[in-house]
């Protein structure tokens, strides 16, 4: 028995050492945060797992009026039933500036009311940028990826990667999307505690700006040109989110972004931490055009770059475009089912938060059942 247990840790501490030793050491951290919770796969809570920048909400927020007709609909036995089933926290609709459906399932809700948004912070992100733009920052889409980082290995020379294709998911970066590998690219973006490290070491595989491949790795690249470029100008990625965004669109709470370690990098890719009433207010803004009580937060142009896309008709810099009841709808879209959708042509507004949805793949372009399921419904009542 003694010798088992010698062979035993010595078998164990050798497994530990290869980890570390390959470049796996993060999933140590994993191992905290995710599978001895005996969890598969990230969750909304992990930002108490996670170094956090804080981005500031308003002093002044602004709050939603509750309509006449606030809550006077009940959902369907069938969509309450899915919600539930799905492990909903946050549901909630406005129309017409006003709430007119808001629910709250207490058994899911994150203790600090701070769910993080997962990939729906690729769309925030993309809204920072177009700030930027706007503050004379950056030149515009087209600004080489190269002007901020000329170490990065590119694919051939015919065409620059420009953060435009980095936003776009155009970019030809060599990665694979994958939510559920341990050993995947994914979850080392995940848990690292060096993302810029990861990022400078990119390849790139195929042209860019000709074809939409799903890519966190894109995004994080381009959130990090993002910071090189703001703190040569005094700032950083949370505090411009902080001053130029967050309090600009009247958020009410702070909100959280995970950084990879103190004093790190946001991660941009995901892990932007607030709440349903807050995040409504990002629908809000792409609604009113760019505008928060007539003043400019992002330009009307860029909004309409959003609106418009050039490469795919589902996607766009950060914000997913879809059709549900012949009305187009554009959705901020992250892990485990965390969704903005706005519906410009009914002034509508839905948000859904929660701990699962339908396993997909993540090359799978389409929103799943469950989206389609409450978007219906939300088109067909209000």
């Amino acid at each position: 028995m003694r010798r088992f247990l010698k062979l035993f840790v010595f078998s164990l501490f050798f497994a530990c050492f290869l980890l570390w030793i390959t470049g796996y050491g993060y999933i140590f951290y994993g191992l905290r945060a995710t599978y001895l919770r005996f969890e598969k796969t990230a969750q909304i809570d992990d930002a108490k797992f996670f170094y956090n920048d804080t981005v500031f909400g308003s002093e002044r927020p602004f709050v939603w009026k509750k309509a006449r007709v606030y809550n006077n609909l009940s959902l369907s036995d069938s969509l309450n039933n899915l919600l539930e089933k799905n492990k909903t926290s946050s549901f909630l609709v406005v129309k017409n500036d006003e709430l007119v459906l808001e629910k709250y399932w207490e058994e899911h809700l994150t203790q600090n009311n701070k769910s993080n948004s997962f990939s729906m912070a690729k769309g925030i992100l993309s809204l920072l940028v177009g700030c930027a733009i706007d503050d004379g920052y950056l030149s515009g889409l087209d600004v080489p990826v190269k002007s901020v980082f000329p170490s990065l290995s590119f694919y051939g020379e015919k065409k620059e990667v420009t953060m435009g294709d980095l936003l776009n998911m155009t970019a030809g970066l060599n990665w694979k999307e994958s939510y559920y590998n341990p050993f995947g690219i994914t979850a080392r973006f995940y848990y690292t505690k060096d993302l810029t490290d990861l990022v400078l070491n990119f390849r790139f595989n195929s042209e860019p700006g000709k074809s939409f491949v799903y890519q966190s790795g894109a995004t994080q690249l381009a959130s990090i040109m993002l910071d090189s470029v703001l703190i040569k100008n005094g700032t950083s990625l949370s505090e411009y989110a902080s001053d130029r965004f967050w309090k600009k669109i009247g958020a009410k709470e702070n909100a959280l972004w995970s950084l990879d370690n103190l004093g790190g990098v946001e991660k941009g890719f995901c892990c932007f931490h607030s709440n349903a009433l807050d995040f409504a207010k990002i629908g809000r803004l792409f609604l009113n055009n760019g505008f928060f009580k007539n003043k400019q937060v992002v330009s009307s142009s860029y909004i309409q770059k959003i609106k418009n896309p050039n490469i795919c008709d589902f996607y766009s810099y950060g914000w997913w475009i879809t059709t549900v009841n012949n009305y187009d709808v554009f959705y901020l879209r992250g892990f485990l089912g965390q969704y903005v959708a706005v519906v410009p042509d009914k002034n509508i507004i839905v948000v859904r938060l929660g701990k699962k949805e339908e396993k997909i793949d993540a090359s799978n372009h389409s929103p799943p059942y469950s989206f389609f399921v409450f978007m219906n419904e939300v088109l067909k009542n209000y």
